[in-house]
């Protein structure tokens, strides 16, 4: 089986080592938030102020695990590199005898093997990291928690749930194929789109609303709900994400497909016309081609919002705390420090999300060189008619660009108006022990405690849109797509040469 598996063409290795990064990928990341999960809180450990209290702890790792769902994505899509060949390799093991079930293992043990050598790939880079990053200063403390290591039993879960889910992915998308001797047959159903599923993403905005209120009860304020509350917290938070990026992806669909017809009433150009026709033939291609996307701009939005709300809590803070210093005297609290501390956590984030952005390009290079690859006889027979290559390559832009404008957009909005549900507004109070008598009474200690109030100053800033936030991040989303456009038309000579109309 393994030697059927990997009998194949340069496509075929080329989808096996691609597999094989992203489930590296997400194994790394998945292990550095196990590492976060095993961190004790301690403020005398680590340079930094993230691994010094629980609640920083768990959403930092809570953050990771999010962060892993568009490398899973990822290595979903890498299954789609090399189909046409691949389907011809498969068709050829039933023409041999092979029954449906083999060729269905045959495909599956490909994946699973390319993902497991990537899950130890993976670990052996955490690892290897552990060690190299270990850098404790003088003072015994560290940057990173290089000294914790997670439980056996996760990395083994870790490493060996990562393959397993990408074998099940293969054989749940091989689940609607009719593997024949001559050739795969997809049960494919050309039904109406409509924009109704898209109506999820509503429903998971609602959701985080809903999370909001549920938190401001008495109920949960009084801890009613035990130790499992940041578990419970957790869970609905992923459920309304979940909900969130399918009405996302649903809701694209539909409006690729209207702006498609819209198009075709609107223009004439031969390039616009065949990427409309493109569209309207799967609208639903479109959700599974640009889906790494959709989940990067809606985690980024989300970002966006958050660091908003961080500056303002800051800002309200110290407003506070001089308004309590101007009332009743003493020294006012400088917010420099933890301000200078969320500019970096947030620089990190804009890194993690540059790199999101890369894996998300990457994601998208493989599905167009793809799909390229799968209808190279169809552009060959353009070619060889007379179309012109340029119209081609204005045809591919405009095939990306249609659903992709709204798909930014739209996923940077909801990102950002989820995370608007728990941050519209930043509270900030400060208080003080005012002794009420004289300053010779209040000088002894007795007399003091006796005669102390409590005075405290509370104050409720609203948090700004980051609008400029959003938009910079849709603008390097969409600069990464046209470069991604610009490296896929590079090889489309290749895939419109009238020598691919040749007979295999």
């Amino acid at each position: 089986m393994l030697r059927l598996a990997f009998a194949g063409t340069r496509a075929d290795r080329a989808r096996v080592a691609i597999t094989a990064f992203g489930a590296a990928t997400a194994v790394l990341i998945l292990l550095c938030a196990a590492t976060v999960l095993a961190v004790q809180p301690d403020s005398g450990r680590y340079h930094s102020r993230m691994f010094s209290a629980d609640t920083l702890l768990s959403n930092l790792a809570f953050a990771m695990i999010l962060f892993t769902v568009p490398a899973l994505f990822f290595v979903g899509q890498c299954a789609r590199l090399g189909a046409p060949a691949r389907d011809r390799r498969l068709a050829a093991f039933r023409l041999a005898g092979a029954s449906p079930a083999q060729v269905v293992w045959v495909a599956a043990a490909e994946t699973g093997v390319a993902a497991s050598a990537g899950a130890l790939l993976g670990t052996v880079a955490f690892l290897t990291g552990r060690v190299l990053l270990d850098d404790p200063g003088p003072d015994g403390t560290r940057g990173l928690p290089t000294d914790v290591l997670p439980a056996t039993s996760a990395i083994a879960g870790i490493a060996i749930g990562v393959p397993l889910l990408a074998t099940a992915l293969t054989i749940g998308l091989l689940r609607r194929v009719a593997i024949t001797p001559f050739g795969l047959v997809r049960a494919s159903q050309h039904r109406r789109v409509r924009a109704w599923p898209g109506l999820l993403g509503l429903v998971g905005l609602l959701g985080f609303t809903a999370l909001e209120a549920a938190s401001r009860t008495e109920f949960v304020q009084r801890g009613r709900l035990g130790t499992g509350e940041t578990w419970v917290r957790m869970g609905a938070i992923l459920i309304c994400t979940v909900l969130l990026v399918l009405g996302l992806m649903l809701g694209t669909a539909w409006i690729g497909h209207v702006a498609a017809r819209l198009l075709l009433r609107l223009t004439k150009r031969p390039s616009a016309l065949i990427a409309a026709r493109r569209i309207l033939a799967d609208p639903y291609d479109v959700t599974r081609t640009y889906v790494v996307i959709q989940v990067v701009m809606t985690f980024g939005g989300a970002a966006m919002m958050l660091h908003a709300w961080l500056v303002t809590d800051a800002a309200v803070r110290g407003a506070a705390s001089r308004e309590t210093a101007l009332r009743y005297g003493g020294t006012a609290w400088d917010p420099a420090g933890t301000a200078a501390f969320r500019s970096g956590v947030f620089e990190l984030v804009n890194g993690v999300l540059l790199g999101l952005l890369g894996l998300a390009a990457f994601a998208l290079l493989v599905v167009l060189v793809e799909s390229g690859v799968a209808r190279r006889r169809t552009l060959a027979a353009l070619v060889a008619a007379g179309t012109p290559r340029a119209v081609l390559a204005r045809a591919q832009c405009w095939h990306v660009l249609i659903p992709t404008l709204p798909g930014i957009a739209l996923a940077s909005l909801a990102g950002m108006l989820a995370m608007r549900s728990f941050t519209g507004t930043a509270t900030g109070g400060w208080g003080r022990d005012v002794c009420d008598g004289t300053a010779t009474e209040c000088a002894d200690p007795a007399f003091r405690s006796a005669h102390s109030v409590w005075h405290d100053v509370t104050l409720v800033f609203p948090v700004p849109l980051p609008w400029a936030d959003v938009a910079a991040l849709a603008a390097a989303a969409l600069l990464v797509v046209l470069t991604v456009i610009g490296a896929s038309l590079l090889l489309q000579r290749s895939s419109t040469n009238p020598s691919e109309l040749r007979a295999d």
